[in-house]
């Protein structure tokens, strides 16, 4: 991987400079893969709000790390292509190091339009807020000027979060988000390098009772390309996967132990049949009384599972919470 150290602070000689309160050091992330189109402005527009810019290139194939850099944001190169995921990571885990006030991230492919910035950096400012997230949802989804298939997509994860996980938060695929400095270490421990890094930075905020708001901010998808550089079925695939990844560790006991009293409930019920069968006929079934005996293996060793899967869950918890 290639780095480009970090510069000096952007400084901004506009008359209409933005002035954020306390004199807060904020950092802006801005992951970015093959946008030679939108880099220049995208970078240009935040700096305005930001005290400084990091670009992390995700191995793209054309001059968006050089556009970036011409633009006095500080570059971090990926040789390859590693995900989204991987490279909010890389900017966090940078940001880091420099231990500024607040951390914005926003997409690189011009769907987040930055004068947004201010508002989203007030409950943090005003200490109202741990993590503040640009919602798409300021009106309903059916209303939103999305492609029908981002629609559909953003409509399905939401009823999967809802369900599975049980999160309260509407757009948890917004990459539009301000963190508060606490926050910044945890939210830089997940394990997904695709799109599904929102949702586990959402179960982390969850697991710490940090307080999240949602604020309504405009979104642009007309004009833009395509946006996403993957395959919409793939990124779907990951971020459902990461959803069911989620929703074991926070409920194992519903996900293993649930089929496993099914299947013991089954086994008794197919023991009594082939009691019954016996006693009426002398006729003892091997075949249902090995699927009896199977039913109970699986049972019991998918109930042991969800038993050990919830300990553990509370171990982690308990040294989570204790280490930050």
């Amino acid at each position: 991987m290639l780095y480009t150290p970090l510069m000096e602070p952007l400084t901004n000689n506009s008359d209409q400079a933005f002035t954020n309160k306390r004199n807060a050091v904020i950092m802006a992330i801005i992951p970015a893969y093959d946008e030679s189109k939108n880099i220049a402005k995208i970078v240009s527009e935040t700096a305005k709000y930001v005290s400084s810019i990091i670009v992390v290139d995700d191995g793209s194939h054309d001059n968006t790390a050089e556009l970036a850099a011409s633009m006095d944001a500080k570059v971090i190169r990926n040789r390859h292509n590693a995900g989204k995921g991987a490279a909010l990571k890389r900017g966090l885990v940078e940001c880091l190091k420099y231990n500024p006030d607040i951390v914005v991230t926003l997409d690189g492919d011009g769907q987040h339009d930055p004068a947004d910035i201010p508002k989203l950096l007030e409950p943090i400012e005003n200490e109202e807020a741990d993590m503040v997230i640009g919602s798409r949802y300021g009106k309903s989804i059916v209303n939103l000027e999305v492609p029908r298939y981002r629609k559909f997509g953003l409509s399905f994860i939401d009823f999967m979060n809802k369900s599975l996980v049980r999160s309260p938060i509407k757009d948890t695929q917004s990459g539009f988000r301000v963190y508060a400095r606490d926050i910044l270490s945890m939210m830089a421990h997940y394990s997904s390098s695709g799109f599904g890094a929102e949702t586990e930075q959402l179960a982390t905020a969850e697991l710490y009772g940090l307080r999240i708001i949602e604020i309504p901010v405009t979104v642009k998808y007309e004009g833009l390309g395509r946006t996403s550089k993957q395959h919409a079925l793939l990124q779907g695939a990951h971020i459902i996967s990461a959803i069911f990844h989620i929703a074991v560790e926070k409920r194992p006991l519903l996900f293993f132990g649930t089929p496993g009293i099914i299947l013991m409930i089954a086994a008794i019920f197919i023991t009594v049949v082939v009691a019954r069968l016996y006693s009426q006929t002398t006729y003892f079934s091997v075949p249902l009384t090995l699927i009896a005996l199977g039913f109970v293996l699986l049972g019991f060793m998918l109930i042991l599972i969800s038993l050990i899967l919830y300990e553990l869950k509370r171990i982690r918890e308990h040294w989570n919470i204790r280490r930050y």
